[in-house]
Formats: C-alpha cells, structure tokens, sequence
C-alpha cells in the first residue's frame, strides 16, 4: 500500500504561480524596457500554462514522475523569473540613469518566484509516503 503525497503543497505552488503570472503581467506592462518586457510576459505565459496544466490536467495529482516534472517545470519557471528580477530590480535601484527609480513590480516578482521556487523544491523532495528522503 502505497501513500500519496499531501496536495497541500501543489495546491500552494498552483497559487504563487498565478500570483507570480499578475505580477510579471504587471512588471511587463510598466517596464520601460522592451527586453523585461517581452520576458517578464514570456514567464507570464509560462506560470498561466503550468497552472492550466496543474488545475486541468491534473499533473498535481497523479503522483509519480509526471508529477516530478511538472514540479520541477514549476522550480524551473520560477528560477528564471527569479535571475530576471534580481537583474531588473538591481538596475533600478543602481541609479536613476540607468532604471529611472525603484520599481515595485520587479521587487514583488523576486519574492514571490523565490517563494514559489522554494515550495516547489520542497515539495518535490517529499517521498511519496509524506516523510522526507534520506541521503545514502
């Protein structure tokens, strides 16, 4: 008999990831730059689409390697939205001629991709039994 993982976690990385979807929407439509622009709407798309896939198809509740990828998908989003707002948000505060000012979006899209990196990571690690892995 073979226990599944909680749902909890999924659950939780389904919610940052739409989090994280408004706000690369938002980041992407004040940015003045073209470049944060087009990627910040690019991980837009892509956290919509691993929401659809975790809400509708179900990748969340079958347990197993489908399970994993789509984990690992959502880790992997998330790393990237991560790289590109620490760049973003290093460049606004790096002075006012080179960001023109702080921006607000691309701080809330760090800590809300770190976050959803780090659920996502956990809950990747669970076993299936709920307990964690040991290292051999």
């Amino acid at each position: 008999m073979s226990a599944q993982r909680s749902s909890r976690g999924h659950v939780i990385v389904v919610a940052l990831l739409g989090v994280a979807a408004v706000a690369h929407g938002g980041l992407a439509l004040t940015t003045g730059s073209a470049v944060v622009a087009g990627l910040s709407g690019l991980l837009a798309v892509a956290a919509i689409a691993l929401v659809l896939v975790g809400l509708l198809v179900g990748a969340a509740r079958f347990g197993g390697d489908r399970e994993d990828h789509w984990l690992l998908a959502c880790a992997v989003t998330g790393a990237v939205g991560v790289a590109s707002a620490l760049v973003v948000t290093w460049l606004s505060v790096s002075g006012p001629g080179a960001g023109g000012g702080f921006d607000p979006w691309s701080l809330g899209v760090l800590l809300i991709d770190a976050l959803a990196v780090r659920v996502a990571v956990f809950t990747l690690r669970r076993s299936p039994s709920g307990t964690p892995q040991r290292r051999s």
